[in-house]
């Protein structure tokens, strides 16, 4: 493969348990609205999991409902996995999908990847409305960051590894909707599966991304049932990469 989507995702989650595979209503679940969206950026899908026991069901369910590939890999080094993945599927450039944000921006995805070519990653502007967009990676930049993460080690933040390889990289900023902080998109607390319980009684899988900010935006009781879990999980993004020493 050329460009690939990969959808990073595993079982194990310490504030929403098992939350790849809850269940929002009959039987949806946040792996199909993840796979349902990627398929719009019409390109090859892979799911990168664990090896881990816990991500057996998951992987049965995705292999079950779906014709995409499955690569299981590291659990905390995240990387590794990605670089494994990249290998074993000859990927030269990747959009990657965090498992939590189920409600990414398909297009944005769509019309980026090809400028993927110019930088070693393009990431989400630190501006950017959580859950929107969070990398697309070429296998270039994952070798130039390899010898940083090769041995046992914790790369679930991976800003460390692009900043002490010196990669090439562009931070996206896109129309001002997709800055607005007062909207919060990724699942990571109870609070955060309400909204998207709500959303998804409103809107599709097919949704655009930005007519789910347009709503939000105009019914401000939704988004405020948690948005202030917000500096919550930007504090804990930072303690994170605090924590590591390379």
């Amino acid at each position: 493969m050329k460009n690939a989507v990969i959808i990073t995702a595993r079982s194990k989650s310490s504030r929403l348990p098992k939350k790849i595979l809850k269940k929002f209503e009959k039987n949806l679940r946040s792996i199909d609205i993840l796979i349902r969206r990627a398929q719009y950026i019409n390109l090859p899908i892979v799911l990168a999991t664990t090896t881990k026991k816990s991500d057996d069901r998951l992987c049965k369910y995705v292999q079950t409902n779906y014709k995409i590939k499955i690569f299981r890999g590291d659990d905390k080094n995240k990387l590794l996995r990605w670089y494994k993945c990249f290998q074993k599927f000859r990927i030269k450039n990747a959009c990657i999908i965090d498992g939590d944000d189920i409600f990414f921006d398909y297009n944005v995805y769509k019309k980026l990847i090809k400028h993927v070519k110019n930088y070693d990653i393009l990431s989400a502007h630190k501006s950017m409305v959580t859950g929107i967009f969070t990398h697309i990676i070429s296998m270039s930049a994952l070798k130039k960051m390899y010898k940083y993460f090769i041995n046992d080690i914790d790369s679930e933040m991976i800003e460390p590894f692009t900043i002490k390889a010196k990669l090439k990289t562009k931070y996206i900023k896109l129309e001002k909707i997709y800055h607005n902080k007062k909207i919060r998109l990724t699942l990571d607390y109870i609070e955060d599966f309400k909204v998207f319980s709500i959303l998804i009684k409103i809107f599709n899988t097919s949704s655009k991304t930005i007519d789910i900010m347009n709503y939000m935006l105009k019914n401000k009781k939704v988004a405020n049932i948690n948005y202030h879990r917000e500096s919550f999980w930007r504090k804990n993004q930072k303690k994170k990469i605090n924590s590591i020493d390379i």
